[in-house]
């Protein structure tokens, strides 16, 4: 132990450098936890569609839309996700599946969706690659 402390002392920018690494790994765990709280997975989320008919919200821009996007998505672009909340009115009742490329974006639309009162809100892990990976349909020109 006295050794483990000589080092310490002698070595601060070693010791510095480790603690900056582990609270690092730390913060990268829990974002992830975080993230997975509403995550789904394409399985859940088809069981979400087909039987709840849940709402698909597309947080991309609407040339990434127009090129592929969920069956029945809608588009509402992430930065206009607080101004256009009124396109999802008619869906009050029903669960929300947010999505974008990869599923990296959608935890801050899902928290603005609850914060917004909407409820359920789900985020499609992995997003829309995950859903093409499973091989499921896509809709748009690509």
């Amino acid at each position: 132990m006295d050794r483990v402390i000589e080092f310490s002392f002698n070595n601060p920018l070693l010791i510095a450098a480790l603690a900056v690494v582990l609270a690092a790994i730390i913060a990268n765990e829990y974002m992830n936890f975080r993230r997975s709280r509403n995550a789904i997975d394409t399985t859940e989320a088809t069981l979400l569609y087909n039987r709840d008919a849940a709402v698909f919200v597309d947080i991309r821009n609407e040339n990434a839309y127009q090129s592929s996007h969920l069956p029945g998505a809608i588009n509402i672009p992430m930065e206009h996700l607080d101004k256009q909340q009124d396109r999802l009115k008619r869906f009050k009742d029903r669960a929300i599946v947010v999505y974008c490329d990869r599923g990296q974006r959608t935890l801050k639309a899902v928290q603005a969706l609850q914060a917004q009162g909407w409820s359920p809100v789900h985020q499609l892990r992995g997003g829309l690659d995950a859903w093409r990976e499973a091989s499921m349909p896509t809709e748009g020109r690509g």
